[in-house]
């Protein structure tokens, strides 16, 4: 039998099928993609403008269609790099579950900024 790295043990050894670092990671990732995806809302209805091209369409079309997009795209991203997480990249310097944790950096980041641009313009 093939193993999967994203499970650690069979269902029959009661151990759990999902390393809880991964479903942290995941987690907390999408809970931001959330609240970016809020205020991102909120702050183009001020004026503020969509920088990526894919999400500025998605916004044209709907709010609803915006969010569900965001949180396909972030939730399918995130759960590839932890399928593969253990491949090396650039050279050898990273692994593809370490960039996973810097795109919960990257988020974290971008969601204080963005509570600081709302504190502004509210």
């Amino acid at each position: 039998m093939r193993k999967n790295p994203l499970f650690s043990e069979p269902a029959s050894s009661g151990k759990p099928l999902f390393p809880w670092k991964y479903a942290v990671t995941l987690f907390i990732t999408l809970i931001l993609c959330l609240i970016d995806g809020g205020l991102t809302i909120f702050l183009v209805k001020r004026g503020a403008w969509e920088a990526n091209p894919l999400m500025r369409y998605a916004l044209s079309v709907s709010h609803e269609y915006f969010i569900i997009l965001k949180y396909l795209l972030t939730a399918g991203g995130i759960l590839f790099l932890m399928h593969h997480g253990r491949r090396r990249i650039f050279r050898g310097l990273m692994t593809l579950e370490e960039l996973a944790g810097g795109i919960l950096l990257f988020y974290a980041g971008l969601v204080i900024y963005e509570i600081t641009i709302y504190h502004i313009v509210k």
